[in-house]
């Protein structure tokens, strides 16, 4: 993957999650204001309709920004990806903080464009929520950290090398709307500490509904992280190819599955080697992982699109 300087990739993460919160957490007032007689677009039919949104700018923004950012767009997932070396930790901050300005935009996109009547609603700005009468806090962030759970375990796996990767953002988009569908109902189907944030605050600036701020902090999202990490964790145990070969200096000759041709050091930081088609490094790194070298362009694509 081409590197791109940090300043683009935190534009570029800011404006994904910000498309991500407009899109997808705009898909509630929406429908809300479509079927005045609803009170939540979170039951019933508008539910597939809120994950279709979901899914469909998830896959969009990967082909879009996942060559330039890796398309985290979402907190959870940069940690998982630095707990498992795959994304440098000092640089987990700013992704995390251009994600959460992006979602804050995001929400104040909704407010722009629905104006006073998202205001008079109590999903308004696509908040997430879940009924203490009929939901514990222990089954909420069971549900969210299986939510991000899976939402990871299938971006490594979309995104591992050994995939085809020209459907990889379909993919990541479909799981994703699938969680929706499944967990919705019980938690909103946050999955994302910063499209739970934006919202969330736009509606505290707005004053127009409920200030779900401890169910922020202490239920989606140690729920998420924690739900990203194990699944991160759980991939490679699952699914990481043992090596047999190593390089003369005697770490792994393959690369990261999910870095595209780089390789991280927890202590000298990200390093990228230029691999040519043919070359002895490229036949190096085939033979450790068991293919054929492919193409330049193939070699291009996103390291995390997710």
């Amino acid at each position: 993957m081409e590197q791109h300087p940090l300043p683009r990739r935190l534009a570029a993460e800011a404006v994904g999650t910000a498309l991500l919160v407009f899109v997808g957490a705009g898909a509630v007032p929406a429908l809300i204001l479509f079927d005045q007689d609803a009170k939540s677009a979170f039951s019933g039919p508008s539910l597939g309709f809120v994950a279709l949104a979901f899914g469909l700018i998830v896959a969009g923004l990967v082909y879009t920004i996942g060559k330039v950012s890796g398309c985290h767009i979402n907190p959870a997932v940069s940690i998982a990806f630095a707990a498992t070396r795959r994304f440098p930790w000092r640089e987990v901050p700013p992704y995390a903080a251009a994600q959460l300005a992006g979602a804050t935009a995001g929400a104040f996109l909704i407010w722009g464009v629905f104006g006073d009547r998202a205001t008079r609603l109590g999903y308004g700005f696509g908040v997430v929520n879940f009924d203490r009468a009929v939901t514990s806090w222990g089954s909420a962030m069971l549900a969210e950290a299986l939510a991000a759970g899976i939402l990871v375990f299938i971006v490594l796996g979309a995104i591992d090398r050994r995939s085809p990767h020209a459907v990889a953002g379909l993919v990541i988009g479909l799981a994703l709307a699938a969680i929706i569908v499944t967990v919705g109902p019980v938690t909103n189907a946050s999955t994302n500490p910063a499209r739970s944030f934006g919202p969330l605050f736009v509606q505290t600036v707005n004053g127009s509904g409920t200030h779900n701020w401890l169910k922020f902090l202490f239920a989606y999202t140690p729920a998420e992280v924690a739900g990203a990490i194990g699944a991160a964790f759980l991939y490679d145990l699952i699914a990481k190819r043992p090596v047999s070969a190593s390089r003369s200096d005697g770490s792994s000759s393959r690369a990261s599955a999910a870095s595209g041709g780089s390789s991280w050091s927890g202590r000298r930081g990200p390093t990228t080697t230029p691999v040519t088609p043919g070359s002895a490094r490229s036949q190096a790194i085939a033979s450790a992982a068991d293919e054929t070298p492919r193409s330049a362009a193939a070699a291009a694509r996103p390291s995390s699109p997710r």
